[in-house]
């Protein structure tokens, strides 16, 4: 910890000597504070599918940066700066600093349009795709809090897309060489109709102790239609429906790969800051692999796939949820989630967050 506080400190000293290297540059600075509290209660279905417990943690991101003017036009940023968490209840304090930010930013008009990219080790929320939770997990967001590798964003009108890629994993002894390519887009084609898609492929590969490589892509293009146009006083009465399509493929094992097919509905209803939102899905099991091993003996689960891990036939989530924007840069959400499955009640959550996001407001 000595080591990155002495590192960050080195790069504070050293903004006001590179700002004063020009007078387009400027010196920027951003805090996102979080508190998170998530109590799981699973053992309705006797913790087979997850296992009951309680996220409880506060993780506070300073950074600081550079911004340079290269034209009305175009701006670019280095930014910097490190994941400082605690996890509630914990006696010690000399693991906070969890993981270090240092990212480039790119910002330009075009076109009539707006690019950004990010290239380096930047925070996940910066993704603004319409990812189901078959993709990323609630618990995934919160505690794999960046990606590492790039972002590009491209909106234009009614359109919106983004590409990236996320490194999760170096080649080692144990440890999988992994990444991950993904895509998100939407066009609202009228006031009522958005369509968009999701996609990810993933390359789950080999450590030295298990050699096999993994493939898991997942495909899902979506329609979107909200009616609150129609009903005075509601911010949303939406139902989006897409079709999840994947490709799964074991190559040590498998000639061909399996193709497991199913449809998720969303049902969105929102007033004022009262949110009620359904999910259902119905089809084949997304995560078929889930409890087998890999050659080192390690089972694949949340390695190998990333989102909720209730996506193996029927499934259904209702929320309710109340989430007011406090100030323009304080957030607070209360919600409850309800699982089912085929047999059923699984469990549910309970979840409290508080946000503080100073850089939306300074970038």
């Amino acid at each position: 910890m000595r080591k990155w506080i002495a590192s960050f400190g080195l790069f504070l000293a050293a903004l006001p000597l590179m700002a004063q290297s020009g007078q387009d540059v400027t010196i920027h600075y951003g805090a996102d504070f979080q508190y998170h509290f998530d109590n799981r209660e699973f053992s309705a279905s006797s913790d087979k599918v997850t296992p009951s417990y309680t996220e409880h943690a506060v993780v506070f991101t300073p950074t600081l940066g550079l911004s340079w003017l290269q034209n009305p036009n175009a701006k670019h940023s280095i930014i910097g700066g490190v994941d400082l968490r605690h996890d509630m209840g914990e006696s010690s304090w000399r693991h906070v600093a969890k993981e270090a930010v240092i990212y480039y930013k790119a910002d330009v008009n075009a076109d009539g349009g707006r690019f950004q990219g990010f290239a380096g080790v930047f925070p996940r929320r910066l993704m603004e795709g319409s990812y189901s939770e078959a993709f990323y997990s609630d618990s995934l967001v919160f505690n794999d809090r960046n990606l590492e590798g790039i972002l590009l964003k491209w909106q234009k009108g009614n359109f919106y897309t983004e590409f990236g890629c996320d490194w999760m994993g170096k080649l080692g002894h144990e440890v999988r060489e992994r990444f991950q390519l993904f895509s998100a887009g939407s066009y609202r084609a009228s006031d009522w109709l958005t369509l968009g898609w999701t996609g990810v492929f993933y390359h789950y590969a080999c450590s030295e102790l298990a050699p096999g490589v993994v493939d898991n892509h997942l495909l899902e293009p979506w329609a979107k239609a909200d009616f609150s146009g129609y009903a005075p006083g509601w911010k949303e009465l939406s139902i989006q429906a897409g079709v999840l399509a994947g490709y799964q493929r074991n190559r040590k094992i498998q000639d061909k790969p399996d193709f497991p097919v199913g449809a998720e509905i969303t049902l969105t209803a929102q007033r004022k800051n009262i949110i009620f939102r359904n999910i259902s899905y119905f089809g084949d099991n997304l995560q078929a692999m889930y409890h087998e091993r890999d050659e080192a003996g390690l089972i694949y689960g949340n390695n190998l796939y990333p989102g909720l891990p209730f996506y193996t036939g029927f499934y259904d989530r209702a929320e309710l949820s109340w989430e007011p924007q406090l100030t323009k840069s304080l957030s607070l959400r209360v919600a409850a989630r309800a699982h089912f499955g085929k047999d059923g009640f699984l469990g549910w959550q309970q979840v409290v967050s508080l946000r503080f996001n100073l850089e939306g407001i300074k970038f």
